[in-house]
């Protein structure tokens, strides 16, 4: 299948946050791990989903930017509820990219389409987010992003290297992403969209 197919079978970011509440409400997570460690990320994600999309402020270099593109997209995110990636990210993709109606915006999750996230690794993983875009008219990719800035990629690298546990980790990317404050995905999506 080619990505505009994937794409038309893709789901809006409304309907991903109806799906998202609905998961939770039942205690469940996208994908087949139901475990309880991952129904409880989904409901850690699903809370900074809310915060992000609330309290994100679009730095103006980039909503000029955005709002300057004339050129019509399609985008595909490849994502999964447990994912704390795609929680600190999507909302702000999200937030940057949809005032502009030239841009169109699907998601897919991963685990139901794993023929899709093959094509799309990061170091031979099926790591996510992952952006994928495409010109509208032809479908052609433009280009991809994901799964989470260079520098939150620089600091996962450390935390490998020096041995950190899972649990460690997932603290301290965490971390990271608070006091980053969205910036570096916002500066990487000025840099994409320029």
């Amino acid at each position: 299948m080619n990505n505009a197919a994937y794409f038309e079978q893709g789901i809006s970011f409304t309907v991903y946050m109806e799906e998202f509440e609905r998961a939770v409400a039942e205690k469940r997570t996208s994908g087949p791990d139901q475990s309880e460690f991952m129904v409880h990320y989904t409901l850690l994600n699903l809370h900074r989903m809310h915060r992000l999309t609330k309290h994100t402020g679009i730095i103006p270099s980039l909503q000029q930017k955005i709002q300057a593109w004339e050129r019509n997209l399609r985008i595909l995110i490849i994502t999964e509820f447990w994912c704390g990636d795609a929680a600190q990210n999507i909302p702000v993709i999200e937030k940057a990219l949809s005032p502009n109606k030239r841009i169109d915006i699907r998601y897919v999750f991963r685990d139901e389409h794993p023929e899709l996230i093959e094509r799309y690794l990061t170091n031979g993983g099926r790591s996510i987010p992952k952006m994928i875009v495409m010109d509208a008219g032809t479908g052609a990719d433009l280009f991809t992003w994901g799964p989470r800035p260079a520098a939150a990629q620089a600091e996962i690298t450390r935390m490998k290297e020096a041995a950190f546990s899972k649990d460690a980790m997932i603290e301290g990317i965490q971390r990271w992403y608070i006091a980053d404050k969205t910036l570096s995905m916002q500066a990487e999506l000025e840099t994409l969209f320029s």
